[in-house]
């Protein structure tokens, strides 16, 4: 469980310093000036983001985060890593389902040839391997991931098939570890094995770092036949319960 929320918090302590992204310090104790828990959106009207606190103690950190995505009109998801349950179905939240907090024990590799990808084309494979359209990406996720591009830590990557984009997947360099975020094939080249690929190449990158991810239901067999071992699982409220 440690080591799940300390990946999501150094992942999202980076995000919430982009240039594109608005949050909300959350202070629960505010003697002790402590901003762990925080709110982050990317500003943008389709892309969903998310909450990640390290507990939930009380019925006013849910009310001023609902109304701080409700103010952005971003629909968003509420991972739940130390209890609080409680507190967010009082805040009219619904349970949507859970991650599936993961870990590659990663000791061997190879010399990698990957080149980082270009972030518009990035965008697009990513926008298109999650549901969207290729052509149909909002300027506002350009903005996103051109942030990612520009920050040292975070690495794109896409697989190509004859010349043509048909994965991608982000690579967060972490303190203790890889991280690993929108993996995904586009939906035409799916079944033909290039997910497994594109995870060899994430352990060749990774040079021996030990992976994290967070599995949604539909990767988690996937993750699972490759070889990940599970952590934890995470309970997910929205305000939508169909999320996944």
């Amino acid at each position: 469980m440690n080591i799940t929320w300390e990946e999501l918090k150094f992942f999202l302590t980076e995000l919430k310093d982009l240039p594109v992204s608005e949050s909300l310090e959350l202070n629960e104790n505010e003697k002790e000036n402590k901003k762990e828990n925080f709110a982050v959106s990317t500003g943008c009207d389709i892309e969903s983001w998310v909450f990640y606190p390290e507990r939930v103690k009380n019925i006013e950190i849910v009310e001023k985060t609902v109304n701080f995505f409700k103010s952005q009109k971003v629909s968003f998801m509420w991972p739940v890593y130390d209890g609080g349950e409680k507190i967010l179905e009082e805040g009219g939240l619904l349970y949507a389902g859970s991650l599936t907090g993961m870990i590659y024990e990663n000791y061997s590799f190879e010399k990698s040839f990957f080149q980082t990808a270009n972030y518009d084309e990035w965008a697009r494979t990513a926008w298109h391997g999650f549901g969207g359209g290729y052509d149909d990406v909002p300027e506002n996720y350009f903005a996103l991931v051109k942030a990612f591009s520009e920050n040292p830590k975070f690495s794109l990557y896409t697989y190509k098939i004859n010349n043509k984009n048909a994965g991608s997947f982000m690579l967060v360099d972490e303190p203790d570890g890889a991280g690993v975020y929108y993996f995904a094939t586009i939906p035409e080249e799916r079944r033909k094995g290039i997910a497994r690929l594109m995870m060899k190449e994430i352990c060749n990158l990774s040079r021996g770092k030990k992976i994290l991810l967070q599995a949604t239901p539909m990767g988690l067999p996937f993750y699972k036949n490759f070889g990940f071992k599970e952590l934890c699982k995470i309970p997910v409220y929205s305000d939508s319960s169909d999320v996944f």
